[in-house]
């Protein structure tokens, strides 16, 4: 039994990875009574967006005060509690230990009846579906883990589901070409069951031809329906057909796509009798806020703070960035960048260093981070350097002149770290 959170979130943490047997989460299911089917969900897949389209749909749906929105998303950025939420508010100590214990206490019993233990994602996922059930939420938005068609999330049927979009990352697990990674995603296609998603020339074929095998109804955002009015370090704004001056907290023209996808998913949620009037779409995606995603922590000197942890983050990243320099010619761009070692970090450094002035590489504190001085030697870059101190590189960005942009990138890990550390030292 555990009594106190660290304990609990300890043993969470320390369970087995990459745990991708569907066949045995439909089995921990039946032995909780199938939680699953007593929930009405929304699915999203993707390789980036998830969170920020997740996101969206909770601001959107609560804009409805008598909706009561679950959302179980990873990885977390403030706290291992983030990852389960009602209505943006975080599962309690008291609940995280509650059902820990529920699932833990059972574990040899789950043995003898030749169930193998739940590993990490298993865990929280399971959590995830014992606590919104009994909380009876309206609706829950469940964000895959990795791919789609393995992933303990896919017990569900949705109601909507959402590719945010498809590209690079995790090939070890989903395959090295764009249409084996696809593939995997829209494993999370149901029968009958709606998808959304954002268009993709080399897979376009294949998402209308699983849909059609499906019977699902295949909407796909068009890129050219989509038209960035601005994107700078205050908002981003767009129109998207009849939906014009939309404007968005979260930055970079990307964040268009997103809140497009969103858009159309809401026409769907629409369709099946859900209140979302045209208002709730324009004020939920006003105030959606996403931690870490091009993050301004501080606009003199400026500090942004960005996930982007894989080829198509990196690209999009860079995108904002050159954009950002066309804002203020001026000024130079210093680039911290910390990656974790099973990444295409060598082509991610290859992508955004011709962007900065000057790179500085490091390490973060998790098991996953590349050795910096790795990163440090794969750079061709003509004003890089290695400072193993994180703190002290933040009190150098802090610290940097008013026409210093620094930003910090390269993996979600490294933006939990930092964001601990710059309230710490700026007490804000």
């Amino acid at each position: 039994m555990f009594y106190n959170v660290e304990d609990c979130i300890r043993f969470i943490e320390s369970r087995k990875r990459n745990d991708r047997s569907l066949e045995n989460m439909y089995k921990l299911c039946d032995f909780f009574g199938n939680p699953q089917e007593s929930i009405k969900f929304i699915h999203v897949a993707g390789t980036n967006g998830k969170g920020s389209v997740t996101s969206y749909l909770r601001y959107i749906l609560c804009e409805n005060q008598n909706m009561s929105i679950g959302t179980f998303t990873s990885p977390y950025i403030e706290c291992f509690n983030e990852r389960i939420q009602i209505n943006g508010i975080f599962i309690s100590d008291a609940d995280l230990i509650y059902y820990t214990n529920k699932i833990a206490s059972n574990l040899d019993v789950l043995l003898s009846r030749g169930i193998e233990e739940p590993g990490f994602f298993a865990f929280c996922t399971l959590i995830a579906l014992l606590y919104f059930r009994d909380k009876k939420v309206d609706l829950a938005i469940m964000e895959v883990g990795i791919g789609g068609l393995l992933d303990c999330t896919n017990v569900i049927t949705p109601l909507v589901s959402i590719i945010s979009n498809v590209s690079y990352d995790h090939m070890n697990l989903l395959g090295n070409t764009l249409s084996e990674i696809a593939t995997q995603k829209l494993g999370i296609v149901k029968k009958n069951v709606p998808l959304v998603t954002i268009e993709n020339e080399e897979i376009n074929d294949l998402i209308m031809r699983t849909c059609k095998e499906k019977n699902s109804e295949c909407v796909i955002v068009r890129k050219k329906d989509i038209e960035v009015l601005k994107s700078d370090l205050t908002e981003t704004v767009f129109n998207y057909k009849e939906y014009l001056n939309i404007h968005l907290k979260m930055l970079g023209k990307y964040q268009a796509e997103n809140a497009s996808i969103v858009i159309e998913a809401c026409k769907i949620l629409k369709q099946m009798g859900y209140k979302i009037d045209e208002a709730d779409i324009y004020n939920g995606l006003e105030q959606t806020f996403w931690l870490g995603r091009l993050e301004v922590l501080q606009e003199d000197p400026i500090i942004i703070f960005d996930g982007a942890h894989n080829i198509d983050g990196i690209n999009r990243l860079y995108e904002f960035l050159l954009h950002l320099k066309e804002l203020y010619p001026s000024y130079k761009l210093r680039l911290v960048l910390a990656i974790s070692a099973n990444k295409e970090k060598f082509k991610m450094i290859e992508r955004i260093q011709s962007i900065a002035d000057e790179i500085i590489f490091t390490t973060f504190n998790y098991k996953r981070s590349e050795d910096g001085m790795i990163l440090y030697g794969a750079s061709n870059h003509q004003n890089k350097q290695y400072i193993d101190n994180v703190s002290e590189i933040l009190e150098l960005a802090i610290n940097s002149s008013p026409d210093c942009i620094n930003c910090f990138t390269g993996s979600l890990y490294f933006v939990s770290e930092l964001r601990k550390l710059f309230f710490a030292m700026t007490n804000k």
